[in-house]
C-alpha cells in the first residue's frame, strides 16, 4: 500500500506503508505513477523506511517499476533499512535500482534537484544604475559585468536553473538595451522583460520605479504571480539552496521570507538589518543603519521568497522599495515575516572593492560551484578561448585571462589578477592584484598595483567603497589595438605562441 507524503515542486514523494514488499505492490506503484503524471509531476521518490522485509518478487517489482517508467518520469527510492539494503545487495538486479540513503540525498541528486522548483518564477532586479560602482557601471550594467568568463547575472540564472526554474522576469532600466541583446529566451529558460524606461529620439531613457513598485506593476498589469515566487538581485553571486528557502517559507505560511547573513558590525550601514526572535520571526527591519544604531548584525542579502498576498501591502505610490516600504508595511500590519539563516555563499558586488574581492574569492575557489570559464593553462592560471600567453611571461596565480587577450613575453602578472577580453599586457610591464578591463593595453614598463584600470580611467579598488572621487586615466595605460601584430608576443620567438609554463 502507498501513501502520498508531499510534493516538492514537480516531485511526488510517496511512502510504501507495508512491512513486507511483494509483487502484489507493483499495481499500487503503477497506479501512483499514473496519478503523478495526471497531476503534471515529472518525478517520484519512494520512501522505503517502513519496509522491514522484501521478497525477491518485491525487489523485481521495484526494478520493473523503475525500468518501465516513461522517459520523462524520474524514479528513485530512499530510506531503506540496513536489513533491506543487505537483501537488495544480494540480488544481481540491485544495480538497476536508483537508491539513496536519505531524502536529502535524493533531492540533491541532479536529476531530482532540477525538478524541485519547476513552475516557480524568479524576479531578478537589474534596473539600478550601480552608482557605487563608479565608472565600471557607466557603460555596462552591474549584472552584465564579466565575472570570470560569464556575466554576473548569468551565474545567478544558471544556479536557479539547477533547481528547475525556467521562468525569469527582469526589470531593466539602466542601459536596458544591453540586457535585451545579451539575455534571451531559449529552450532552457523563458525571459520576460518588464522595462523601466522608454526610447526618446533614438536614445534609451531609464526610469526605474522601485523594486516593490516593479512587483506590484507586474501583478496588476499581468497577474504575474499565482504562487509563491523568488526575488533576487541580479548582481550578487550565490549558491543558496532556493528549494530549501521556499520550502521553509511555505511551511511557516510566511508572507515574506528574507535570506540573511551576519556581517561585520562596521559594514551594517551597507545593508538592511534584521531584528528577529528565536523562532526566526522578524520583529524589526532597519534599512542601512549606523553601526551604533543597528539592532543586530543580521543583514538581508536581497534574496526573498514572497507570497502573492504580500503584494497587496505595497502602497499605491511611486518609487516603492521592498526593503524601505514593503517590509515595514507588512510589519505594521502584523503580517508574517521570517528570516532564512542557513549557511550559503553570497558575494555582493556593490562597489569596486566588492567586485575585486568577489573576483579574488572566485579565483581562489572560495565560491562554491563557481569555476572560471576557461582552461587552466598553469596552476591557478586560467585562459579563455583565443587568449595568447607567451611561455616567457611570468604569471603567479591566481589569474584569469579573458578571450583574445594577449600576455607578451617578459610581462609579469602577480595575482589575483583579471585581464579582460582583448586586453594586452606588454613586455616588461607588471600587473599586481588588479583588474585590467576589456580592450585595455598596459604599455611596456608600466606597473599597475591594486587598481582597476580601463583606457579612460583608473582607480584603487581598496578605496572604492563608493563611487571613486578620482578616475583620471593612468599613465602607460591606453586602448589596445584591435588587431595586434603577433610578432610582438614573444621576444626572439620565430614560431607561433603556444601554451607553456613560466
Amino acid at each position: 500500500m502507498l501513501t502520498q507524503s508531499e510534493d516538492v515542486g514537480m516531485i511526488s514523494i510517496l511512502k510504501i506503508a507495508t512491512a513486507c514488499l511483494t509483487s502484489a505492490d507493483y499495481a499500487d506503484l503503477q497506479a501512483a505513477q499514473a496519478r503523478c503524471l495526471e497531476r503534471g509531476r515529472s518525478a517520484m521518490l519512494v520512501d522505503l523506511s517502513a519496509v522491514r522485509r522484501m521478497s525477491r518478487s518485491g525487489l523485481a517489482a521495484l526494478v520493473e517499476f523503475q525500468s518501465e517508467a516513461p522517459a520523462e518520469m524520474a524514479v528513485g527510492f530512499w530510506g531503506a533499512s540496513e536489513r533491506v539494503k543487505h537483501h537488495i545487495a544480494q540480488c544481481p538486479l540491485a544495480g538497476l535500482l536508483t537508491l539513496f540513503a536519505t531524502r536529502e540525498a535524493a533531492l540533491a541528486a541532479p536529476r531530482f534537484r532540477q525538478r524541485q522548483l519547476a513552475g516557480v518564477k524568479a524576479v531578478l532586479l537589474v534596473a539600478g544604475t550601480g552608482s557605487r560602482m563608479g565608472p565600471l557601471s557607466q557603460d555596462t550594467p552591474k549584472p552584465l559585468l564579466d565575472f570570470l568568463g560569464r556575466p554576473v547575472i548569468d551565474h545567478v540564472m544558471r544556479h536557479l536553473s539547477g533547481f528547475g526554474i525556467r521562468d525569469f522576469i527582469l526589470n531593466p532600466g539602466h542601459l536596458a538595451p544591453q540586457f535585451h541583446a545579451q539575455i534571451q529566451t531559449s529552450a532552457l529558460r523563458s525571459v520576460q522583460f518588464s522595462n523601466e524606461g522608454h526610447w526618446l529620439g533614438g536614445q534609451w531613457i531609464a526610469q526605474p520605479i522601485g523594486s516593490a513598485s516593479t512587483l506590484r506593476q507586474l501583478q496588476i498589469g499581468g497577474s504575474a504571480f499565482d504562487q509563491d515566487f523568488l526575488v533576487l538581485c541580479g548582481d550578487a553571486v550565490t549558491n543558496i539552496d532556493v528549494a530549501d528557502l521556499l520550502a521553509r517559507h511555505q511551511a511557516r505560511g510566511a508572507d515574506v521570507t528574507i535570506a540573511a547573513q551576519k556581517v561585520p558590525r562596521d559594514q551594517v550601514q551597507k545593508y538592511g538589518i534584521i531584528d528577529a526572535d528565536r523562532t526566526g520571526r522578524v520583529r524589526r527591519f532597519v534599512e542601512k543603519p549606523a553601526p551604533d544604531a543597528a539592532p543586530s548584525r543580521l543583514a538581508s542579502t536581497g534574496i526573498y521568497a514572497i507570497s502573492p498576498r504580500a503584494l497587496d501591502y505595497i502602497p499605491v505610490a511611486p518609487d516603492q522599495d521592498i526593503a524601505v516600504h514593503l517590509l515595514p508595511a507588512l510589519l505594521r500590519a502584523g503580517r508574517s515575516l521570517h528570516v532564512y539563516e542557513r549557511p550559503f555563499s553570497w558575494v555582493d558586488i556593490g562597489c569596486g572593492r566588492d567586485y575585486f574581492a568577489g573576483l579574488s574569492k572566485g579565483l581562489r575557489g572560495l565560491i562554491p560551484a563557481l569555476v572560471p570559464q576557461a582552461r587552466e593553462i598553469r596552476r591557478h592560471v586560467w585562459a579563455a578561448d583565443g587568449a595568447q600567453v607567451s611561455p616567457r611571461a611570468v604569471i603567479v596565480g591566481p589569474a584569469f585571462i579573458g578571450p583574445e587577450a594577449i600576455i607578451e613575453a617578459g610581462a609579469k602578472l602577480d595575482g589575483p589578477v583579471v585581464v579582460g577580453a582583448r586586453a594586452r599586457i606588454c613586455t616588461r610591464s607588471l600587473v599586481r592584484r588588479s583588474v585590467i578591463c576589456p580592450e585595455t593595453r598596459v604599455a611596456s614598463g608600466t606597473w599597475v598595483d591594486d587598481m582597476i584600470v580601463a583606457p579612460d580611467w583608473a582607480f584603487d579598488h581598496r578605496l572604492a567603497i563608493a563611487a571613486p572621487q578620482s578616475t583620471c586615466p593612468m599613465e602607460g595605460v591606453d586602448r589596445a589595438p584591435l588587431r595586434p601584430e603577433a610578432s610582438l608576443l614573444c621576444e626572439r620567438a620565430p614560431k607561433p605562441v603556444q601554451w607553456g609554463r613560466a
